[in-house]
Protein backbone atom coordinates (compact mmCIF):
# COMPACT_ATOMS: atom_id res chain seq x y z
CA UNK A 1 0.00 0.00 0.00
CA UNK A 2 2.80 2.71 1.06
CA UNK A 3 4.58 1.49 -1.99
CA UNK A 4 1.85 3.05 -4.26
CA UNK A 5 1.83 6.31 -2.93
CA UNK A 6 5.61 6.90 -3.87
CA UNK A 7 5.86 9.11 -7.05
CA UNK A 8 6.84 7.64 -10.59
CA UNK A 9 6.94 9.18 -13.65
CA UNK A 10 4.51 7.84 -16.20
CA UNK A 11 2.47 6.21 -13.84
CA UNK A 12 -0.63 6.96 -12.85
CA UNK A 13 -1.54 9.38 -10.88
CA UNK A 14 1.56 10.47 -9.83
CA UNK A 15 2.48 11.49 -13.56
CA UNK A 16 -0.55 14.31 -13.52
CA UNK A 17 1.39 16.07 -10.42
CA UNK A 18 4.47 17.13 -12.32
CA UNK A 19 6.41 18.11 -8.45
CA UNK A 20 7.95 15.67 -6.36
CA UNK A 21 6.36 14.71 -3.11
CA UNK A 22 5.79 17.27 -0.91
CA UNK A 23 3.68 15.34 1.51
CA UNK A 24 4.90 12.34 4.36
CA UNK A 25 2.98 10.43 6.59
CA UNK A 26 2.78 9.80 10.42
CA UNK A 27 1.35 6.24 10.34
CA UNK A 28 -0.42 5.42 14.08
CA UNK A 29 0.03 1.48 13.33
CA UNK A 30 -3.03 -0.28 15.49
CA UNK A 31 -3.22 -4.05 13.95
CA UNK A 32 -0.98 -4.63 10.58
CA UNK A 33 0.73 -8.15 10.68
CA UNK A 34 4.49 -7.97 11.24
CA UNK A 35 4.49 -4.58 12.10
CA UNK A 36 4.95 -3.55 16.03
CA UNK A 37 1.76 -1.57 17.09
CA UNK A 38 3.03 2.22 17.53
CA UNK A 39 4.03 5.98 15.63
CA UNK A 40 5.57 5.47 12.29
CA UNK A 41 7.04 7.91 9.75
CA UNK A 42 7.19 7.51 5.90
CA UNK A 43 9.04 9.93 3.75
CA UNK A 44 7.81 9.87 0.45
CA UNK A 45 11.10 11.53 -0.55
CA UNK A 46 14.53 10.93 0.43
CA UNK A 47 15.90 14.30 0.50
CA UNK A 48 13.71 15.12 3.62
CA UNK A 49 15.13 13.11 6.07
CA UNK A 50 17.66 15.36 7.28
CA UNK A 51 15.16 18.01 7.46
CA UNK A 52 12.82 16.02 9.49
CA UNK A 53 15.46 14.56 11.86
CA UNK A 54 16.38 17.91 13.31
CA UNK A 55 12.26 18.59 13.34
CA UNK A 56 11.10 16.00 15.32
CA UNK A 57 11.06 14.81 19.00
CA UNK A 58 14.85 13.94 19.97
CA UNK A 59 13.56 10.97 21.31
CA UNK A 60 12.09 9.55 18.42
CA UNK A 61 13.42 6.27 17.40
CA UNK A 62 14.13 5.78 13.95
CA UNK A 63 14.40 2.34 13.53
CA UNK A 64 13.88 0.79 9.95
CA UNK A 65 11.52 -2.43 10.73
CA UNK A 66 12.77 -5.90 9.85
CA UNK A 67 12.25 -6.87 6.12
CA UNK A 68 11.33 -3.70 5.26
CA UNK A 69 12.07 -2.74 1.23
CA UNK A 70 14.94 -0.67 1.27
CA UNK A 71 13.15 1.72 -1.12
CA UNK A 72 10.28 1.93 1.57
CA UNK A 73 11.35 4.88 3.67
CA UNK A 74 9.34 3.52 6.68
CA UNK A 75 10.99 4.27 10.24
CA UNK A 76 9.47 3.32 13.78
CA UNK A 77 9.37 6.77 15.82
CA UNK A 78 7.41 5.24 18.86
CA UNK A 79 6.52 2.17 20.45
CA UNK A 80 3.33 1.24 21.46
CA UNK A 81 -0.33 1.51 21.49
CA UNK A 82 -1.23 5.00 19.71
CA UNK A 83 -5.08 4.22 19.02
CA UNK A 84 -5.95 6.90 22.33
CA UNK A 85 -3.58 9.67 20.98
CA UNK A 86 -5.12 9.09 17.08
CA UNK A 87 -8.42 8.81 18.11
CA UNK A 88 -7.55 12.71 20.16
CA UNK A 89 -6.09 13.79 17.58
CA UNK A 90 -8.98 13.23 14.81
CA UNK A 91 -12.11 14.72 16.92
CA UNK A 92 -12.43 11.99 19.29
CA UNK A 93 -13.76 9.83 16.51
CA UNK A 94 -13.14 5.86 16.91
CA UNK A 95 -12.66 5.66 13.56
CA UNK A 96 -8.88 6.64 13.74
CA UNK A 97 -8.25 4.10 16.32
CA UNK A 98 -10.47 1.25 15.23
CA UNK A 99 -8.68 0.10 12.08
CA UNK A 100 -5.71 -1.02 11.03
CA UNK A 101 -3.89 1.82 11.12
CA UNK A 102 -4.59 5.87 10.44
CA UNK A 103 -1.93 8.16 9.21
CA UNK A 104 -1.64 11.97 9.00
CA UNK A 105 -0.83 14.13 5.56
CA UNK A 106 1.94 16.27 6.42
CA UNK A 107 3.48 19.02 4.22
CA UNK A 108 7.27 20.49 3.59
CA UNK A 109 5.29 23.60 4.08
CA UNK A 110 6.70 27.08 4.62
CA UNK A 111 9.59 26.00 1.99
CA UNK A 112 7.51 24.99 -0.60
CA UNK A 113 5.28 28.53 -0.03
CA UNK A 114 8.03 30.71 -0.18
CA UNK A 115 9.95 28.89 -2.78
CA UNK A 116 6.32 28.79 -5.07
CA UNK A 117 4.23 31.36 -3.66
CA UNK A 118 0.98 30.89 -1.91
CA UNK A 119 -0.81 29.45 -4.74
CA UNK A 120 0.87 26.54 -3.99
CA UNK A 121 -0.88 26.01 -1.04
CA UNK A 122 -4.10 24.84 -3.19
CA UNK A 123 -1.19 21.86 -4.94
CA UNK A 124 -0.47 20.77 -1.63
CA UNK A 125 -4.13 20.07 -0.98
CA UNK A 126 -4.29 18.23 -4.39
CA UNK A 127 -1.08 15.98 -3.35
CA UNK A 128 -3.10 14.98 -0.42
CA UNK A 129 -6.03 14.36 -2.59
CA UNK A 130 -4.22 12.20 -5.13
CA UNK A 131 -2.58 10.28 -2.12
CA UNK A 132 -6.25 9.68 -0.73
CA UNK A 133 -7.49 8.34 -3.38
CA UNK A 134 -4.52 5.92 -4.03
CA UNK A 135 -5.04 4.58 -0.62
CA UNK A 136 -9.08 4.12 -1.17
CA UNK A 137 -8.18 1.66 -3.97
CA UNK A 138 -5.29 0.09 -2.15
CA UNK A 139 -7.66 -0.82 0.58
CA UNK A 140 -10.27 -1.95 -1.31
CA UNK A 141 -7.72 -4.06 -3.63
CA UNK A 142 -6.88 -5.61 -0.07
CA UNK A 143 -10.25 -6.08 0.80
CA UNK A 144 -10.37 -3.41 3.78
CA UNK A 145 -11.91 -0.04 3.58
CA UNK A 146 -10.98 3.12 4.26
CA UNK A 147 -12.00 7.31 4.48
CA UNK A 148 -10.61 10.31 4.99
CA UNK A 149 -10.67 11.87 8.54
CA UNK A 150 -11.60 16.21 7.94
CA UNK A 151 -11.74 16.57 11.71
CA UNK A 152 -8.31 16.68 13.57
CA UNK A 153 -6.46 18.60 15.72
CA UNK A 154 -3.41 19.68 14.00
CA UNK A 155 -1.44 21.16 16.88
CA UNK A 156 -2.08 18.59 18.85
CA UNK A 157 -0.46 16.39 16.24
CA UNK A 158 2.50 18.80 15.71
CA UNK A 159 3.09 18.73 19.40
CA UNK A 160 3.32 14.57 19.04
CA UNK A 161 5.85 14.98 16.52
CA UNK A 162 7.48 17.56 17.69
CA UNK A 163 7.16 20.26 15.36
CA UNK A 164 7.07 24.17 15.66
CA UNK A 165 6.66 26.96 14.05
CA UNK A 166 5.52 26.28 10.23
CA UNK A 167 8.31 24.24 8.25
CA UNK A 168 6.37 21.41 8.06
CA UNK A 169 2.28 21.56 8.65
CA UNK A 170 -0.41 18.95 9.25
CA UNK A 171 -2.93 18.64 5.62
CA UNK A 172 -5.04 15.64 6.07
CA UNK A 173 -5.93 12.30 7.76
CA UNK A 174 -6.83 8.91 6.67
CA UNK A 175 -7.39 5.82 8.65
CA UNK A 176 -7.68 2.13 6.58
CA UNK A 177 -9.46 -0.82 8.70
CA UNK A 178 -12.40 -3.64 8.40
CA UNK A 179 -15.99 -1.66 7.41
CA UNK A 180 -18.41 -1.35 9.87
CA UNK A 181 -21.63 -0.74 8.68
CA UNK A 182 -23.49 2.70 9.42
CA UNK A 183 -27.42 1.80 10.67
CA UNK A 184 -28.13 5.59 10.85
CA UNK A 185 -27.55 5.90 7.11
CA UNK A 186 -29.95 5.10 4.40
CA UNK A 187 -28.31 2.95 1.39
CA UNK A 188 -30.84 3.15 -1.50
CA UNK A 189 -30.28 2.18 -5.19
CA UNK A 190 -29.45 4.99 -7.57
CA UNK A 191 -31.91 6.86 -9.30
CA UNK A 192 -34.20 5.39 -6.66
CA UNK A 193 -36.19 8.62 -6.40
CA UNK A 194 -37.55 8.16 -10.50
CA UNK A 195 -40.77 5.65 -11.34
CA UNK A 196 -39.75 2.55 -13.30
Amino acid sequence: MLDHTLPRAGVPPWDMLPWPAYLHLVIFVHRVNGLTAGLYLFERDPAIHDRLRASLHPNCLWERPADCPEHLRLFLLQHGESRRVAQAISCQQEIAADGAFSLGMFADFAPTIRAHGAWWYRRLFWESGVLGQVLYLEAEAAGVRSTGIGCYFDDLFHDLLGLSGDEFQDLYHFTVGAPVEDRRLTTLPPYAHLRR
